[in-house]
């Protein structure tokens, strides 16, 4: 989309964001990472965002923090899609879910 009303590029949220997310909420809720996530599990320890606790993981506050500004990033690109879906405006690569 290339308007001059606007005043700055908006971006889709990244695959690395959601991957974040993802374990966030898993975290979170108490369910197992994937396998695959063992070097993010290794990232969000350093940064802060979870800690070790009994055989799992639990989110520090700083982690909280982090969930729910993805989540509301998440729900900001849902709401914004379905604005620009109904001014008859598509963007390429963005799915339009209304969960």
């Amino acid at each position: 989309m290339n308007d001059e009303r606007y005043s700055m590029n908006i971006g889709n949220i990244g695959q690395q964001e959601i991957d974040l997310l993802e374990c966030l909420v898993r975290i979170d809720t108490e369910q197992k990472l994937d396998a695959r996530a063992s070097d993010m599990r290794l990232r969000l320890i350093e940064a802060g965002l979870a800690r070790e606790c009994g055989a799992g993981l639990a989110l520090t506050p700083a982690g909280i923090e982090r969930c729910q500004s993805l989540l509301h990033r998440v729900a900001g690109d849902r709401e914004a899609a379905k604005v620009v879906a109904a001014r008859g405006i598509a963007l390429a690569g963005l799915e339009l879910t209304t969960s």
